[in-house]
């Protein structure tokens, strides 16, 4: 391509573009003014203020994090380094049922690991919240979607396990109707966790159809990824079709070793409502293991017949990430309590959560690796970190998720190509979440990228020494300023509140 522009606020010079589409690879320069993509091409006889050298370096489109925590942590850290030190430009917030609003259900059900910092206010809907992200200016981009157990929260209060009124249904769908018109990108479920788990699909597909009437994504934490994935898959696929909206099966695994393989399956259902005419995805991070609430993984019976939404899960492959005033039982397995405290699993776990209270996490290793490599080169699969990034031993794909694709299963595994990984971290994440500009390196573009060396890019962050940032991935662009420089994050806050299908 050719310009008409001859200086520019910065260059990459000599990188191999990967541009977000799938497509393979071209050598260009890039040209970036203002907060936008300029230039595309050869840019050799032009002048920049500042200039990165990307010779023998990918240089692509910024990550979008389909499958974020970090609705408050952007708030309270807005550097939001596990994110952005792995080239993550953009989050998709409000995940698995649990959003940002309204404030005091959000608050209250999130706890102590997310409070708000000086300065920054309450907000009322979605509207406030998106208005604070603008105001903190965390380092990325943040994108919302509307959670249905804040929601429920909000209408029904301790009034849980019965059926919510046709007033508490159309209160719920009211606050989805404030939230799509403020910019929110969808709405969002988490079926094995309380209050959602008390939820009818009808239900869900009556709040849901506000949603579908802007075009949004419903992603679904679906009901069970144990014994009952494929009827949780279906019934996805049916609040889609009931609802008008577009279907996210977010991090789609088959948890329990009695489940391996279901994967097969589930991905047949998917193919078969795609061919209907209906836009499922699912989204994935790349490990055999997961992380959630202890008192989750209690309330499903994983401990016990494992009939719930996560499997069977044996003490020994349960790790504690996070134990608020008990930082030693952090690092630290169930079963090694159990031997301590001469208890059964459920209540050695019981006795965990009465001393540290219900903000305790922990990692679950319940997946098989040939299940992860079916997902993850399935053309319906992009890429999200679920990261939490909180406690001493948290989840390693808080910080790894994407440098760990590109190095593991890219390079070195060749589960998917790079053209493709890309396209599964950006342009894909762009078009379904309608995050217009983003998403693709091209003329006009906003200005989100990421330089990283093929050859050398991994991840570091391990189960022992989870919170450390990848190598071979010097430079992170956030709307044209740099926010990872050499490696190092610079702390610049060029993030902004994104709105849907606006640019």
């Amino acid at each position: 391509m050719t310009t008409s522009y001859d200086h520019f606020n910065l260059i990459f010079r000599g990188g191999t573009v990967y541009d977000g589409t799938g497509d393979e690879p071209f050598n260009a320069d890039i040209g970036i003014t203002g907060d936008r993509i300029s230039a595309l091409g050869d840019l050799s006889t032009a002048t920049a203020n500042d200039e990165i050298d990307a010779s023998g370096m990918a240089v692509s489109p910024g990550f979008i994090d389909v499958h974020s925590h970090d609705d408050f942590h952007v708030l309270s850290s807005p550097d939001v380094e596990h994110n952005t030190l792995q080239g993550v430009t953009t989050l998709v917030v409000g995940n698995c049922g649990f959003g940002a609003a309204p404030y005091e259900s959000a608050a209250g059900r999130l706890g102590e690991l997310f409070k708000l910092p000086p300065g920054v206010t309450p907000w009322d809907g979605y509207a406030g919240y998106l208005a604070t992200i603008d105001q903190v200016k965390p380092s990325l981009n943040v994108a919302a979607l509307i959670g249905h157990n804040t929601l429920r929260l909000d209408a029904m209060g301790d009034s849980q396990e019965v059926p919510p009124s046709i007033d508490q249904v159309t209160h719920m769908a009211g606050w989805v109707a404030e939230g799509m018109d403020a910019g929110a990108v969808g709405f969002s479920t988490g079926l094995v966790y309380e209050p959602g788990r008390f939820s009818t699909t009808d239900e869900i597909a009556a709040v849901a159809t506000v949603s579908g009437g802007y075009r949004g994504v419903y992603a679904s934490h679906i009901r069970n990824e144990g014994e009952g994935l494929l009827k949780a898959v279906q019934e996805a696929i049916i609040v889609g079709e009931m609802s008008g909206c577009s279907v996210q099966i977010s991090h789609h695994k088959a948890s329990g070793s009695d489940n391996w393989g279901a994967i097969e399956r589930t991905l047949e259902i998917i193919e078969a409502a795609r061919e209907r005419g209906l836009h499922v995805s699912v989204d994935q991070y790349p490990y055999t293991s997961g992380s959630t609430r202890l008192a989750a993984v209690l309330q499903n019976g994983a401990f016990s017949d494992g009939s719930g939404g996560f499997g069977l899960v044996k003490a020994e492959d349960v790790l504690i990430a996070t134990a608020p005033g008990y930082p030693s039982h952090e690092g630290r397995s169930l079963e090694s309590f159990i031997k301590e405290w001469d208890l059964p699993p459920e209540d050695a776990a019981q006795k965990i959560l009465d001393e540290a209270g219900d903000d305790v996490y922990v990692v679950l290793f319940m997946m098989d690796e040939g299940d992860v490599r079916r997902v993850m080169a399935h053309p319906t699969t992009m890429i999200g970190t679920d990261g939490i990034p909180v406690g001493s031993k948290p989840h390693p794909r808080a910080w790894g998720t994407y440098p760990r694709i590109l190095g593991h299963y890219v390079r070195d595994e060749s589960v998917i190509t790079l053209p493709d990984a890309i396209h599964k971290m950006s342009g894909m994440p762009a078009d379904k979440f309608q995050l217009a500009g983003r998403g693709f390196v091209k003329e006009g573009a906003f200005a989100d990228l990421v330089m990283f060396d093929p050859s050398t890019v991994i991840d570091t962050a391990t189960y022992e020494d989870p919170k450390t940032p990848p190598v071979g991935m010097p430079h992170v662009i956030v709307n044209g300023v740099p926010v990872v420089r050499d490696g190092v994050h610079t702390h610049a806050r060029a993030g902004r509140a994104l709105r849907l299908g606006l640019e």
